[in-house]
């Protein structure tokens, strides 16, 4: 019933056309008709009362006093002679008479500033009290910062215009704290991303120090692997300088945008492989490897991305692999897909439906991260015209494709 009268209301709004002071007068002529018909009927009564004060105390005056004529009419059209004696009270019943006599002088003006007072009070409860309620509740709730509510008046005079300004400007305060909200949720999501992403590369450059820090005292290292190890630790330094200038110039995580450039496949192949081999020593020594299929010298694409979505799905495949990672990156003509599989338990069902939506980690879950791993990478393929697919081929599967278009 609530829900008819209210659309009622909404659907009547454009009638109530009225501004408050043409509202106002239109309760002038109600108090103007109240004050008339309440003087006539004070009139009539007061009248009435003194003729019967008269008629019922009449003979308490002296026998001398001098008789007077009145002439009444009647209704009926017709002349009544009145006779009375003019002295016929003593002094109470005198008083008492006079004050019946002109009690209409006193009630008459009372009845007036009675009606007056009731028109107004009418005008406040039908006019005011409403609006002003809900402008007094609406800053309440305003000053708390609960803005999640509606500021709605059926009335288009000053006051539901009143009404309608508050509403923009709880809408607009509203809208700017959900801007500001999202804003700083993605700036929540942009650092823990960057401090995901950051950890692999440092893993790499810890991986090398560790051999270098072993072998090198031993002798076991030759010039030419020393400078290979240097060189692997020299890109990635420069890989994590980038991708901290990268990561300082967006405001969020979608604005990433790919920097194409033509890559040597064997370079690119090498750099895959060591970082494969590196980040599944640190998960406990898990057994890598890397089939590259490419028939090309060289492809067109922004490397940086490539290497970080291959980083993080080798990562990933690496916390839940029992003891085998595997890799695969084809080139075709204009796409090149990364497919990294592992041979634990794979994706439960809800992993397969939400695993790339950020900050998801499944319940049986106890590993220390932050569930952003899968969702950086379906971004960034995004960005570079691919996809992410998740599957379960012989454990967990996660197929990450790019296009090589110019």
């Amino acid at each position: 019933m609530g829900k008819i009268k209210n659309f009622l209301s909404r659907k009547n709004r454009k009638k109530q056309f009225f501004s408050l002071k043409w509202s106002f007068f239109l309760y002038l002529p109600v108090c103007a008709a109240m004050s008339l018909a309440g003087a006539f009927g004070i009139g009539v009564a007061t009248n009435y009362v003194q003729d019967w004060y008269r008629t019922r105390y009449a003979n308490t005056g002296s026998k001398g006093d001098n008789v007077k004529l009145e002439i009444h009419l009647g209704i009926e059209g017709k002349v009544y002679p009145v006779y009375y004696r003019d002295s016929i009270f003593d002094q109470k019943h005198k008083n008492i008479y006079f004050i019946i006599s002109n009690a209409q002088v006193v009630l008459i003006p009372l009845w007036v500033i009675f009606c007056v007072g009731m028109s107004g009070v009418i005008f406040y409860e039908r006019e005011l009290k409403k609006p002003f309620g809900i402008l007094m509740n609406a800053s309440k709730r305003i000053s708390e910062n609960d803005l999640n509510f509606e500021i709605w008046y059926y009335k288009r005079n000053e006051l539901g215009q009143l009404c309608s300004a508050f509403e923009e400007m709880r809408s607009a305060l509203y809208e700017s704290n959900r801007e500001m909200w999202r804003s700083l949720e993605e700036r929540k999501r942009l650092n823990s991303a960057f401090s995901h992403d950051l950890r692999t590369p440092l893993t790499v450059l810890k991986g090398y120090t560790d051999y270098l820090e072993k072998y090198v005292p031993e002798g076991k290292v030759n010039e030419d692997k020393m400078l290979s190890v240097l060189s692997s630790m020299k890109s990635q330094i420069s890989r994590l300088e980038n991708y901290t200038a990268t990561m300082n110039s967006v405001q969020k995580l979608e604005d990433i945008s790919p920097d194409p450039c033509e890559v040597f496949a064997e370079e690119l192949k090498e750099n895959l492989g060591e970082a494969g081999k590196i980040i599944c020593e640190s998960f406990g020594n898990k057994e890598f490897s890397l089939d590259f299929r490419c028939e090309k010298q060289t492809i067109f694409a922004d490397a940086g991305l490539i290497v970080q979505v291959y980083e993080n799905l080798v990562s990933n495949a690496a916390r839940y692999a029992e003891g085998k990672v595997t890799a695969v990156c084809t080139v075709y003509d204009d796409m090149l897909s990364l497919s990294v599989g592992d041979d634990g338990k794979g994706f439960s069902p809800e992993a397969l439906r939400l695993g790339t939506k950020p900050f998801f980690r499944d319940e049986k879950d106890n590993s220390e991260h932050f569930g952003l791993g899968l969702y950086i990478c379906r971004v960034i393929c995004g960005k570079c015209g691919g996809r992410l697919t998740l599957s379960n081929i012989n454990g967990g599967n996660v197929t990450a494709e790019f296009s090589l278009k110019k």
